[in-house]
């Protein structure tokens, strides 16, 4: 599916299309009214406060705690999000991206705070769904389990493709994997990986080449992959790593 991302990249709709149709007075007033505030705790056990920012003027999902500011994406559809609590310490944010002709986009990200920061402990793909004559889905759920503040995710993986102008492409796979939990980085992780190499690295306004050294949280479901690295989440695709 990592194609399908890349794709919608190029198939970016402008903001300006969406406020056509509200002012923006009223997109002031919708982002006050879905401000929300949840309360949780931190991985500590520390009652906090968490603001979820929808902000429609700049298309924006934000989530603010004491200074501390995530946007969770910059690229998101303006639709509101779902939020959910794991547990009292994680909050999930099903939230909708752009994803142009027959394509459909959903992401899931999943924060925690500790000692007075916010962290995204995993940001992935939660579903893609292309209708172009032949039908590729991609779809995720996610639960977590507590064994004694050893955090486990457990993700059910569901990939489909039904071709009819090439049959022997289709496939239907079902698996499911667990995540460990890094205290130390405060992410969810499928395996710990070695990475020496000079890459691109594609933000949404810039890319540029890099060295790249260290050992990092590497997430795999199904064929989606994501790593993290200094602090934020990547996908690589064909020698990029693309900022999630």
């Amino acid at each position: 599916m990592r194609f399908l991302l890349f794709l919608s990249f190029g198939l970016f709709i402008s903001i300006s299309s969406f406020a056509q149709d509200e002012s923006l007075a009223d997109l002031i007033v919708k982002t006050k009214k879905d401000t929300k505030i949840f309360s949780m705790q931190s991985l500590e056990g520390k009652d906090v406060k968490v603001k979820v920012v929808p902000d429609y003027v700049h298309n924006i999902l934000r989530v603010c705690y004491l200074k501390d500011t995530i946007n969770i994406s910059d690229d998101w559809w303006s639709m509101s999000p779902e939020i959910s609590y794991l547990n009292k310490k994680f909050l999930k944010f099903n939230y909708e991206v752009r994803g142009g002709s027959n394509l459909a986009l959903g992401n899931t990200t999943i924060i925690c705070v500790s000692e007075n920061k916010l962290y995204e402990a995993l940001h992935v793909l939660r579903y893609a769904h292309w209708d172009s004559g032949d039908l590729i889905t991609y779809d995720i759920r996610m639960a977590l389990v507590n064994y004694k503040q050893a955090y486990t995710l457990e993700a059910n993986v569901r990939e489909k493709v039904n071709s009819i102008t090439d049959p022997e492409t289709n496939y239907n796979y079902t698996n499911n994997t667990e995540l460990q939990f890094d205290k130390n980085l405060k992410v969810f992780y499928s395996i710990k990986y070695d990475l020496y190499d000079t890459l691109k690295v594609s933000y949404p306004n810039l890319t540029y080449t890099r060295e790249i050294q260290g050992n990092f949280p590497k997430v795999l479901l199904g064929k989606e992959e994501y790593i993290f690295i200094g602090g934020q989440w990547f996908q690589p695709y064909n020698g990029t790593l693309i900022k999630f």
